[in-house]
């Protein structure tokens, strides 16, 4: 397979005069350095040490995650300031010798399940299952080491957890405790409300809420899109280079037999399918090198080598909406390469001016158009957003309202000596008949809004009414604790050890988030573009805060 890769390289005319063509731009290009745009760019810093734009984007992209688990909602905003925070840590991770050893990642990456094959750790199903995530082994073992050394911050600030007998008592007895309950519903019947508000109730909100409208650097780039198909006409696969591809990718050659025993399905039965993917892959090969020597070679010093393209090419040029760089571009294939490309893109240099991205079945040529940096639009701009926002938000909060007025009626009743029963009927409510559960065994019990009713109350003593829990979208709930017995001290021992992990994960969760924004303020940290105000005053160093002080 290597064999037939670097005899179609050397034989390929094209692509040496391509070559030469980059090599002379290269030294046309002042300042190039041989880097691309966004490798020479620098995100910040953290200690006076620069953060290269690439290590930044790595790190935004393990917050949200890849494929089908990848977060679309969080903020760019929120985002960003994560990442700072993780880079922080891992840089004193490596500071205070924490640094995840290349033997650790070695060992992380042949333990994780998803890269286990029949025998253990499968190296192919290993690059193949990064590969669909658009990422190279060099790019996800640096990940991996990056979530290593997070991982050793995270142990040792959580050595300094500590829970009180106290607290472990209490949620013991709040899961294990025998409750007598009665609950009424209550409508929410300000879910379709007019909440008749102003032009100064939708400023009040947008203030309250600016950094949520922040926007991420926006790009607009025109492209064309050419069809691979273009170039099967120019390429032709031999029998001996198609027996090479075979011989390279054995293993998907696989089949069962009656037997169901697996045997390599012989040659010239995979042929034809053999030929169909060497043909496609070739076209891609041949349409890249074309075009790149076009783009880059023949036209690269005029002004419309994208229109000569497309002419060319027979397609017609399209207009990009404006996009981030965390998008998902469901109109373009290879959408991680097409947004990388997108955002390297300089009008003002030759070697940067136009983006090639290959995808399965088309080549990608694009320009900019237009790149507008992070900002946060003025109020007259996001008004269409912050209207359903802010009515939905004033919606809630008169429910809440409605509801604690309520919760305070009964029990100002109640304190003149009125049953929870008598009370609810004076304010036309209906009561439900008693209901008695224990927390731990919910599972066990069947009846309506178990888990809201069970989780909402367990802090509660007798005699005591809940605040409203929601059970739907049209309703609360209302909790009234008639009895609560101390449960079975049998129930309680066995879940002791449960309760203790379950606390020191809310309580390590926490303190380890706290001890990433209090990390991050303790470093001189200037990131090249603050996002919000409150990044502005993270970007000042600990010593600069203390002269203010003074």
């Amino acid at each position: 397979m290597f064999i037939y890769h670097f005899n179609r390289l050397i034989r390929n005319r094209i692509l040496w005069g391509f070559f030469a063509i980059i090599i002379s731009l290269a030294f046309v290009s002042v300042g190039s350095c041989m880097k691309s745009p966004q490798q020479g760019q620098s995100a910040g810093s953290i200690n006076g040490k620069a953060i290269t734009v690439a290590e930044f984007d790595l790190a935004t992209k393990a917050i949200r995650g890849f494929g089908q688990n990848r977060d679309n909602e969080t903020s760019a905003a929120v985002v960003d300031r994560r990442a700072w925070e993780q880079l922080a840590a891992a840089r004193s991770a490596n500071d205070n010798g924490l640094k995840a050893s290349t033997e650790e990642v070695r060992n992380a990456l042949r333990e994780a399940p998803a890269f286990q094959g029949p025998n253990g750790f499968d190296i192919n199903r290993y690059r193949y299952i990064i590969a669909q995530q658009n990422l190279t082994p060099a790019l996800y073992e640096q990940l991996v080491s990056h979530q290593l050394s997070l991982m050793k911050d995270a142990s040792l600030v959580q050595t300094g957890t500590w829970i009180s007998p106290m607290e472990l008592e209490d949620e013991l007895a709040g899961m294990t405790d025998l409750f007598t309950v009665q609950t009424i519903a209550i409508s929410n019947t300000f879910v379709k409300a007019n909440m008749d508000l102003t032009d100064d109730d939708y400023l009040k909100y947008y203030e309250e809420n600016k950094k949520s409208f922040a926007l991420p650097d926006q790009v607009s780039v025109k492209y064309i899109a050419i069809p691979v198909t273009n170039y099967l006409a120019f390429i032709s696969v031999s029998e001996d280079d198609m027996i090479d591809y075979y011989d390279g990718n054995i293993e998907d050659y696989q089949q069962t037999t009656t037997n169901n025993t697996t045997e390599t399905a012989p040659f010239a039965k995979v042929k034809d399918q053999i030929e169909k993917v060497m043909m496609l892959d070739e076209a891609r090969y041949c349409a890249n090198t074309a075009i790149t020597f076009r783009v880059y070679g023949k036209l690269a010093m005029t002004n419309n080598a994208l229109e000569v393209t497309a002419e060319t090419e027979g397609v017609k040029a399209k207009t990009s909406p404006m996009f981030s760089a965390t998008e998902q571009l469901y109109w373009a294939q290879n959408a991680e390469e097409f947004l990388s490309k997108a955002f390297e893109l300089d009008p003002e240099r030759n070697d940067s001016r136009y983006g090639i991205v290959v995808g399965d079945d088309f080549i990608y040529v694009m320009e900019q158009v237009k790149m507008v940096e992070a900002h946060t639009p003025e109020f007259e701009k996001v008004l269409n957003q912050i209207r359903p926002q802010a009515l939905a938000k004033a919606r809630t909060e008169a429910f809440t309202d409605h509801s604690d007025k309520i919760t305070d009626e009964l029990n100002d009743l109640m304190k003149k000596g009125t049953s929870f029963a008598d009370a609810a009927k004076a304010k036309s409510m209906n009561v439900s008949t008693s209901i008695t559960y224990s927390v731990n065994s919910i599972r066990e019990q069947q009846f309506k809004n178990s888990f809201a009713i069970a989780y909402g109350s367990m802090s509660l003593k007798k005699g005591e009414i809940s605040k409203a829990i929601p059970a739907s979208a049209q309703e609360s709930l209302l909790v009234y604790v008639q009895d609560r017995k101390q449960g079975d001290a049998l129930s309680a021992e066995m879940m002791r050890p449960q309760v203790r992990s379950g606390i020191a994960r809310r309580r390590n969760n926490d303190l380890f988030s706290e001890w990433l924004t209090w990390n991050l303020k303790q470093q001189e940290f200037h990131p090249k573009r603050p996002l919000t105000e409150e990044e502005e005053e993270t970007s000042m160093s600990s010593d600069e805060k203390d002269d203010d002080d003074a």
